[in-house]
């Protein structure tokens, strides 16, 4: 009877199987971890302040000062803060809070540091009066631009719903976790 080898070709001629487990290994374990770390997002922070403000296309003002974190992979935000509105010739409207119901998108544009960073959120909030009904379903969008590695401050603010015209304010993103 012929003596028969443990060793039969695998699927590369010579290599047999205890060779393969290596290399198979690391892919399996590639394919299992890659997931898992693109998942992972960051968590940023970010402040509106001074005060933000935006027009309507009636001339009516939103002002907006607040702060807040969210969660880039997780997709939440924790965000609120103080909103008046004005009539086009300056008086007070209506005042209240606001507060962030749902993350939407963070397009993240670097920065100099992770205090300083800057990109574009959209968030959906609730507008709350002081005197009235809550709005609910109100798009946010908080923009702090970077451009040839410098902010733009020219350019930052917020809108909200039909506020549409930055007229001024700072905001900026700070990453506290990557």
């Amino acid at each position: 009877m012929k003596n028969q080898s443990n060793n039969k070709a695998g699927l590369v001629t010579g290599v047999n199987g205890k060779t393969l487990v290596i290399p198979f290994l690391v892919l399996l374990l590639g394919a299992l971890v890659w997931p898992l770390a693109a998942a992972q997002g960051a968590v940023y922070g970010f402040n509106l302040g001074p005060p933000n403000t935006a027009e309507d296309v009636d001339g009516n003002t939103i002002r907006l000062t607040g702060s807040g974190t969210f969660d880039t992979a997780a997709r939440t935000v924790s965000a609120g803060g103080a909103f008046t509105l004005f009539d086009a010739a300056g008086k007070v409207i209506s005042r209240g809070a606001w507060s962030a119901s749902a993350f939407d998108s963070f397009d993240s544009q670097g920065g100099l540091s992770n205090g300083l960073q800057g990109g574009v959120l959209k968030i959906t909030i609730t507008l709350s009066p002081k005197n009235g009904t809550s709005l609910t379903g109100v798009p946010m969008t908080v923009v702090c631009p970077i451009e040839n590695g410098a902010f733009d401050e020219d350019d930052d603010g917020t809108t909200v719903g039909d506020f549409t015209k930055v007229t001024g304010g700072l905001s900026v993103f700070h990453l506290l976790q990557p």
